[in-house]
């Protein structure tokens, strides 16, 4: 049983928090100095090899309202879920939702040419959140999910929610909602079932 995790550590700031800042940092930096064209997705240029526009086109945005609403969302994962996990962990999180964001808009969405911004990552790292929440705060984790799993459920039937295309001036891509939500839970359950097996091995070793 996981010890519960007080609600002021949960808004405090701690190390962890040095990877959010970072991450919002250099995505400013790419914005501010012009570097969208030169960053984004673009599924031209990949297949000509420069696979790493797999990576770095969630690190670029249409404009700074999409930057500001991207970075508002990187903040909630930072104030309430950061303390959950390691920084390694979470750049393995991050790591496996930007890699299944880019490849499945690759290769299951050869309609799309270009890509740009964190929310496909965002809904991994807010799914890998929701697991992490359901251990320590039950209620608020299954809550969560059940939200996150409601939306992207409506983006599938329905398209992206009311308004979300016209706040970011652009087409919403919401298979990458899909894709990086996917990937979340399979970063998470990856760590899960490794930290299963660290304690198997240590109970075996008493």
């Amino acid at each position: 049983m996981l010890p519960r995790l007080p609600i002021a550590n949960r808004i405090r700031l701690q190390w962890n928090h040095s990877l959010w800042l970072l991450i919002l940092l250099l995505s400013w930096a790419l914005q501010a100095g012009g570097l969208v064209a030169d960053w984004r997705f673009d599924r031209a240029l990949i297949a000509q090899g420069d696979v790493w526009l797999l990576f770095s086109g969630h690190f670029v945005h249409l404009n700074w309202t999409h930057w500001a609403l991207n970075m508002a969302g990187l903040a909630v994962v930072a104030f309430f879920f950061s303390p959950y996990s390691s920084v390694w962990q979470w750049l393995w999180v991050i790591f496996i939702a930007a890699l299944f964001v880019g490849l499945g808009l690759y290769w299951r969405n050869p309609e799309l040419h270009t890509y740009v911004g964190l929310s496909g990552v965002l809904h991994g790292l807010f799914i890998y959140g929701a697991m992490r929440e359901t251990r320590r705060y039950p209620a608020s984790g299954y809550v969560l999910l059940a939200l996150l799993v409601g939306k992207l459920i409506w983006e599938f039937m329905n398209g992206p929610l009311p308004g979300s295309e016209t706040m970011t001036q652009g087409r919403v891509a919401t298979d990458a909602h899909l894709y990086g939500a996917f990937g979340g839970a399979f970063a998470g359950l990856v760590l899960s079932s490794r930290t299963l097996f660290d304690q198997l091995v240590k109970v075996k070793n008493r």
